[in-house]
Order: structure tokens, then sequence, then C-alpha cells
């Protein structure tokens, strides 16, 4: 350990020292005592190196003040006064990441690099964006990212504009969009869950540019910040940087971003709404319907966890029992499930697709039926095992594809940091997994879903019906409010926004100058290593078979790839290989069914895949081998399963 609780680091108060085995990391809380700043360093051999600056945002409107203040931070700030210095900066960094998010309860800024100078460079432009923005002083930049009134010529037609404006109608016009906002809104009628953060497009116009900056001065303070660090670095040199760069400069203040519990329903609440299809669909079989509870609180991992297992078990694996009710009644043409964690009180979802309005509460009873029978008879346990395998597969892997590890690690923190809990809680889960496979001895999820389910008034119905005319009915009810406005308007105001409009134009269409440009730090040749990443490799001949082994810390994860020689396949048949990878799996075996194949998977391997793909011979660039690869992953202790059930697919699948 680099440091003890108590001690005093460049400005930081050393709150708590641990050892998190599952993410092998030492992990630091920290405190800067100036400007109460609130840090967590995960200490991590891993070079690919994580930073974000997190800010509890809770809004009281829908008017999009967090989203839109997210894009609108990162048009210039004191030290980088470009229009867009993330474009330009990208353009000479080697990131691994490289983004911003809003979150119904939190805004974050990360970024990633493997490469040291790289990494302080997306620190220095993020921090200053974040603390020293252009857009406090600029409303030009209010009006591109978020709304203006549109107007190029006195007798032209006045519309609204703006990025988050636009990008909401389209995300608001998603059924799927609508079906999470309507759930949200019945669920949490008194506190922030309730209005829709990224902006309703009926509403972001009523955004003032007062409004926007009062709402930077209220969040975006490091009293009311979340800052994170993970990965080989001098902890002690950035440590400095924060201190020096920023955190001394603001003084303590208490921020008043507490996210409100709601309180629990003695009834289930119930919504109708409607979606935009076109003139030429069908409107029979095309509602949506989705049955909602609000499950607990975040900072109760145990209950979490349980509660995620019992959604994959009974809702999306190929045997899931209460999807085989709801779908065996014909209820719709799809059944699926989703669990919405990142917020103080998650809630789980069943989402029923292509049904009818009248289905709804066919949908309850058969949802309560099916849940009271699985109590009284018991849940399955080979499939609940299945379940926890791939979930406690999911968590070891920390796999999210082009995401950094680190960053996965960063958005699980926050689902209990946020909340005042312990920063750390979800990077620990061997016990709770132990304590997960230790209640397939017993009732423990039978009464998981008793409790969270059955027995939880907590809940809501939505019902969202397609309609041929409601995008020509807003459209037409939006360009008559428009018109009524202008008719308002005096000449001097029509004016006076054809003149903003004019600027705004000419600011966007200006290059940046070769000052400003000078500003952005770039990484130069020397900054980059020269040196290949080189693994351990060794080769083995097993029964005349060329074996390749890689020994490294993979989380007690082995990987197997299996490559075949496809030369042989002709090219008329070439087709047929592709087809294969998706047979492959996918059918009966001639010891078991597709379905229980897919439960074996589950319960044995963290999945098998099957591809198609091409390499070169070394040495000789334009050569061609053409390969039929498999693609495997399990637990160590599991490899002999694995392998059994690759034999047994690749050798006994009944095309």
């Amino acid at each position: 350990m680099k440091w003890n609780n108590g001690d005093v680091v460049h400005g930081f108060n050393i709150m708590k020292v641990d050892h998190v085995e599952e993410v092998n990391s030492d992990v630091y809380m920290m405190e800067h005592i100036k400007s109460g700043a609130k840090l967590m360093y995960l200490d991590s051999a891993d070079d690919n190196k994580v930073f974000y600056i997190c800010f509890r945002t809770t809004p009281d409107n829908s008017k999009g003040t967090p989203h839109i203040m997210e894009h609108s931070t990162l048009c210039g700030s004191r030290k980088f006064p470009l229009k867009e210095p993330f474009v330009e900066l990208a353009k000479g960094s080697l990131n691994t990441f490289l983004n911003a998010m809003t979150w119904p309860d939190k805004t974050m800024y990360p970024v990633a690099s493997r490469n040291s100078t790289d990494f302080h460079n997306l620190m220095d432009v993020y921090l200053d964006a974040v603390f020293y923005p252009d857009c406090l002083q600029n409303p030009q930049i209010l009006m591109q990212e978020g709304w203006h009134y549109e107007l190029d010529k006195k007798d032209g037609e006045l519309t609204y504009n703006g990025v988050v404006y636009n990008e909401m109608k389209g995300a608001l016009s998603s059924p799927d969009a609508l079906l999470n906002n309507a759930a949200m809104e019945k669920l949490f009628p008194d506190t922030t869950y309730n209005v829709e953060s990224g902006g309703d497009p009926d509403v972001i116009p009523t955004l003032s540019f007062r409004e926007f900056t009062d709402f930077h001065r209220r969040f975006y303070h490091p009293s009311n910040s979340y800052i994170y660090l993970y990965g080989a670095m001098d902890i002690e040199e950035k440590l400095a940087y924060l201190d020096r760069e920023y955190l001394a400069a603001f003084d303590r203040i208490e921020p008043h971003s507490e996210i409100a519990l709601q309180q629990p329903f003695r009834e289930m609440a119930r919504k109708e709404g409607l979606y935009s299809i076109s003139e030429g669909e069908k409107e029979s079989e095309k509602t949506f319907l989705a049955l909602n509870w609000l499950v607990g609180e975040a900072d109760d991992a145990e209950a979490m966890l349980a509660l995620e297992i019992l959604q994959h078990a009974l809702l999306q694996t190929e045997a899931a029992p209460l999807k085989k009710v709801l779908m065996d009644a014909k209820i719709g043409k799809d059944v699926s499930a989703s669990f919405e964690d990142a917020l103080r009180q998650p809630y789980l979802s069943i989402i029923v697709t292509n049904s009818e309005a009248e289905r709804a509460e066919e949908l309850c009873r058969l949802t309560e039926e099916a849940m009271r029978g699985l109590i009284e008879n018991g849940i399955d346990k080979t499939l609940l095992e299945a379940s926890i395998n791939r979930l406690e597969f999911k968590a070891r892997e920390a796999d999210f594809g082009t995401f950094p590890k680190g960053l996965v690690y960063n958005i699980k923190i926050m689902n209990s940091w946020l909340y005042d809990a312990d920063p750390a809680l979800y990077l620990y889960y061997e016990e709770l997994f132990q304590k997960m496979r230790e209640g397939l001895k017993g009732r423990y999820f039978e009464e998981v879903l008793e409790k969270y389910l059955v027995k939880n008034a907590h809940r809501s119905l939505v019902v969202l019906k397609p309609s041929k005319t409601l995008s020509s009915e807003r459209e037409a009810a939006l360009a008559e409010a428009l018109e009524k406005k202008k008719q308002a308007l005096t000449h001097e105001e029509i004016e006076r926004i054809i003149e903003m409009n004019k600027r705004l134009k000419e600011r966007q269409e200006s290059s940046e100058t070769a000052e400003a440009l000078a500003t952005i730090p770039l990484l130069e040749l020397s900054d980059i290593r020269r040196e290949v990443e080189k693994l351990p490799l060794a080769e083995r001949e097993i029964e005349d078979c060329k074996v390749l082994h890689s020994d490294i810390f993979t989380n007690k994860i082995a990987y197997v790839n299996l490559y075949f020689d496809a030369q042989g396949v002709p090219q008329e048949h070439i087709q047929y290989l592709f087809l294969l990878t998706d047979l492959l799996g996918a059918v009966d075996t001639e010891s078991h069914t597709y379905a229980e194949l897919s439960n074996l998977s589950n319960l044995h391997t963290g999945g098998i895949s099957y591809e198609n793909s091409a390499a070169v011979r070394n040495g000789e660039p334009d050569s061609c081998m053409p390969m039929f690869r498999v693609r495997a992953r399990a637990f160590g202790r599991n490899l002999p399963e694995l392998f059994s059930l690759l034999a047994e697919v690749l050798t006994e699948s009944k095309f």
C-alpha cells in the first residue's frame, strides 16, 4: 500500500485503503480538503489508464439541461478556446476511449489511454472543459447545442433547431425510449427520475441562458464531483496536478444534489401512450406492453445480483419458464426483460412487443400466476446455476468490447458511490456469488421472487399503442404554435432572431485560428513507444496438433480458439461455410436438444461462437489463408465440460 488512512497527500485526505482481489487492485478513497472533491484510485498494473470526472446532476424539469450542458462544456474552455477542442485533440491522440455521457442522475466525462503523455493531455482538456467552459459566457453555444429559433428571412417559416433538440426528437420517437420514459414517470412520480434528463423536445425550448448557467454553478463544482483514476500511473504526480491546476481554486460548498427516495405504492400505476407508425403500416399487433417493478435500493448489492440472476433465468435463456408461459399464450410476438440498476432505486421490466392493448391485463394475470407457480413448485436449480455461471463469468471477464476494463469498473462503481454507499461495493463479488450458489440448496431465489415481485405493489403497467396520425398532428401543432409565436413578434424581435442566426452560422463556418489550434496538446513521435508489445507464447505439439499457449492473468478464465484450415472449401460452397457458423450450436445433437445445449453452454462456459476469417502467412503479404474459427471461454475448472461440449457440437450436430 502506498499510503495509510489519515495520510494527507497533495491536499487529499486518504479516507480508506483496501485491496480488492476481484479487480487485482489496491483501492484508495480520498477527499480533497479544500474543495470537497471525492476521488477514488484503483492502483492496477493495467497500462490502459482511465480517468473520469462525474457530477451528480438531478434535474427537476425536462428542459434537458444536464444533456445540453454535457454537449456545451465540450465547445471550448479557458485554456483551449476552440469551437470543438476534442475534434482537434483526437487528431493527435492515442486514446482508447473519449466521450461524455448523461444519465437520469449523473453526467460523466471519461477518457482512457495507454500512453502517459496522451492520458495527461486528455485529463487536462476535460477538466478545463467542465470547470471553465466557454458556454457560460457565450450564448451561441447554448443556441447551437441546445435550441434556438431558426429564421433566415422575414417572410420565412419560424422553426426550432439545435443539436440536443433534434437528437431528442429522434430518440423519443422510438417505442423503446417511450416505454422507458413512461415506466420511470409512473414508478417515480415524486423524484428527479420523473423527468427526462435528456430533454423533452416540447419543453427544451423553454430553457433560458440564465437557467443554463445557474445549472452549471450549482452542479459543476468539485464538492459535487466524483473523480476516478485507474491503472498504472504516477499517482502522486496526478494528485499534485489536480490540486495545483484545478481543485485548489475552489472552496467547499453544500451542493444539495441529493436524490430523494420514492415512497412505496399501495397499488399498481397505469399509463397509456401512443407512438408513431407510418401511414402504410397496419395498427394490429403493434402495441407494446411493459410491466415494471421498483425493486429496492442500489446499495443492496446482494438483492440486485439475485434479481439479475432471476431475470436472466426466468426471462432470457432458451429454457426461461416465465418467457415460455407468455410466449405459449401468444400474448405478443416476443417477450424480453430489462433491469435498470443505474438508479438509486432500480427497476425490473417485462416487455411484450407486437401485442394488443386489450392483452395488458392478461399479461399481469399470467405473469402473477406463473410467478406464484414457480414459488410454490420451485425454480429449476440447473437453470439458476447456469445463470449464476453466466453472470459470474461476465463479472470476472469485465470485457465490454472496445471499452477499457477500468471504464467498466467505474460505471459499476457509480451504482453505489453516487448514492453515498461504499464506492467499492460493486467491485466485490466472490462472496456474493458464493452466497448465490449456497442459495441453490434452499428456497433463496423463490423468496427473492416473492418479496421483490409477487408481493411488491410498487409497479406500473404501460400500454403503448401505434398511431398513424400522431406524428403529423404533433408537427401541425408545433407549426401552428410557432406561427402564432412569429405573429406576436415585433419587427425588431424578428430582425434580432435573423441576426442571431446569421452570427451563429458565421461562427460555425469560421476556421479555427492558428493561436487557438496551438493550445491543443498533441503527441509527438517521441511520446510514442517504438517497441512492439510482446505477449508470452509457448508452442507445443499435442497428438500432431500445434497448440499455442499464452500464460497471462485472465482472472481464472481460459480462452480457447480452434482454427480449421478452410482452403479445401470450393468457391461455390463458401456461402454454406457462413451458414454453418449460424447452425453450429443452434440445432439438436445426437445427445441433446438445442434448448439443452443452450443451458449446458450457460452452465459450463462463458460462450461459444463460430466464425470465418482470413489471415496472411508470415512474410507473404499477398497470401490468403481462409480459416474456420471456433472461439470459446470457460472457467479453468470447467475446461473438461467445455471440450466435451465442443466435441459434441462439432461432430454430432443434426442438420
